[in-house]
């Protein structure tokens, strides 16, 4: 199997591993790497979106975009616990890396695990002001605010 596919754009390439669409360049530069660094390594279209991810790891371990994919990979494979712990890894960089706080929120508050989202929102938008990063900051006071008393007990 190829792991570039004609998309029948008149040959631009559709790069099946990364899910991506057309590449933007000409075949010429596919092949030589330029565009995706998959397609000349056939071992690649027999691997898992998860096994994949783990071996670009492999070369580059603190690569934070590939952890925070492999995170999201457990995610959707239902491994909801190693998705969390590889998530809560990128809270330790330096500097945490803000996208991490609000997917692990998400995931817990799907769990019913509220409480524990509630923690986590709060540090991550502290994190994301530090960071100066205001939007990251809103979405997670904006879901933060949405689960309000989810997972309290009606002391009234």
């Amino acid at each position: 199997m190829n792991l570039h596919d004609d998309d029948g754009l008149g040959g631009n390439l559709v790069c099946v591993i990364c899910d991506d669409g057309p590449l933007d360049a000409p075949e010429s530069a596919a092949v030589s790497g330029v565009a995706c660094p998959f397609q000349s390594t056939e071992r690649w279209s027999f691997m898992s979106r998860r096994e994949k991810i783990e071996a670009m790891l492999a070369d580059d371990p603190t690569d934070t975009f590939l952890r925070y994919s492999l995170a999201m990979e457990y995610r959707s494979e239902g491994d909801h616990e190693t998705s969390l712990v590889k998530l809560r890894e990128l809270f330790t960089d330096d500097p945490p890396y803000v996208p991490a706080f609000f997917m692990a929120a998400q995931q817990l508050v799907d769990l019913g695990r509220i409480d524990e989202a509630r923690s986590i929102l709060r540090d991550g938008i502290e994190q994301a002001r530090t960071q100066n990063d205001s939007h990251a900051a809103a979405e997670m006071s904006e879901l933060l605010s949405s689960i309000g008393l989810l997972g309290e007990e009606d002391d009234l």
